[in-house]
């Protein structure tokens, strides 16, 4: 995918966020590509890659494939659930229900903005979907793995999304530009 791909937001339309420039001797910050489910029914609940890691200044770019989704953070005690629910003072991460459809010509983005280090702990808030493993980390560190959110999640008794859209630009690229979802 092309960092200066065309991208439509909410009615407006721009460029796709760059991935701008760092003073001498850091890392420069980078668009990072996660495909948000697939057209293979047996694959369609799956975030890709689902173990990722960010710097501050890094996009993360969703990118939506067929079905309906959502980009949701939760902590990593409480997967499934919104982080406000934990923490309601939280700023959180919420993309809201995204259906797509197949043959579409322009894919549906979410951009969150990576502003630190921590982790992030995401999940789809759609249906069961978490619990049958729709989960991811950004910058999963010590005993909280990828691994362990997702057997934790698998556990957990429902799925609920967050109240509010947040955290996000949502967008469009051309279905060219996007990276193939797995299959």
């Amino acid at each position: 995918m092309s960092s200066a791909a065309k991208s439509t937001t909410k009615g407006a339309t721009g460029t796709a966020p760059k991935a701008t420039g760092s003073a001498p001797g850091t890392t420069k910050s980078k668009i990072i590509a996660v495909t948000v489910g697939s057209p293979t029914v047996n694959k369609s609940l799956v975030f890709v890659p689902a173990d990722v890691k960010a710097n501050p200044g890094d996009i993360l770019q969703f990118q939506f494939s067929q079905i309906n989704h959502t980009v949701t953070q939760s902590t990593f005690a409480e997967p499934c659930q919104p982080i406000q629910a934990s923490d309601p003072t939280a700023a959180g991460i919420h993309s809201g229900f995204v259906p797509v459809t197949a043959g579409a010509s322009t894919v549906t983005t979410f951009d969150v903005p990576v502003n630190d280090t921590k982790p992030i702990f995401i999940y789809c808030a759609q249906g069961p979907h978490c619990q049958l493993g729709m989960v991811m980390a950004v910058n999963a560190n010590g005993n909280e793995t990828l691994a362990a959110y997702k057997s934790a999640a698998a556990k957990a008794e429902k799925s609920v999304p967050a109240a509010n859209f947040k955290g996000g630009v949502m967008g469009s690229i051309p279905a060219a530009d996007a990276v193939p979802p797995p299959v």
